[in-house]
């Protein structure tokens, strides 16, 4: 179907802009009260509304990195414009800012409507999270802040 090839490189789009350091392009994309959900009780998990919170979000991800890669792996699409759910398979590659590498996979499922995001959940492996960014498991992100510094 042509819509669903479309949202494909819509969705792989963003991740490269986000990967080129324009943390925005997801906000640009997510509707007002858009609700992002990254599972899990670890330094990066959370949920949050909205579109700024997003930008924030990653922009403190990335943040915790001198380089970093956010692959897509597969996009998957089903639905009409007026509710389309989409699932990606990620693949997380950087350099820590503290040196030391990082490598881990992501689930993204998203719901959009009429081309807006309205919701965002992603469940990355929590482990690795926490044995790479050396945390304890708590939850820390409530208020991400930071400066994207990522390359491809």
């Amino acid at each position: 179907m042509v819509y669903h090839y479309v949202v494909t490189r819509v969705v792989r789009g963003v991740w490269d802009k986000i990967n080129a350091g324009n943390a925005s392009a997801a906000g640009r994309m997510a509707a007002p009260d858009v609700r992002f959900t990254v599972v899990g009780d670890t330094v990066i998990g959370g949920s949050w509304t909205g579109p700024e919170a997003l930008q924030d979000w990653l922009t403190s991800f990335a943040a915790r990195f001198s380089k970093v890669r956010i692959q897509v792996d597969d996009v998957a699409v089903a639905g009409w414009p007026w509710r389309t759910r989409i699932a990606v398979r990620l693949t997380v590659d950087g350099e820590l800012v503290g040196g030391g590498r990082y490598h881990n996979y992501a689930t993204q499922w998203m719901t959009l409507r009429w081309g807006r995001m309205t919701d965002d959940w992603v469940l990355e492996d929590t482990k690795a999270v926490d044995a790479a960014l050396g945390a304890p498991t708590a939850r820390r992100a409530q208020s991400p802040t930071g400066s994207l510094s990522s390359s491809p």
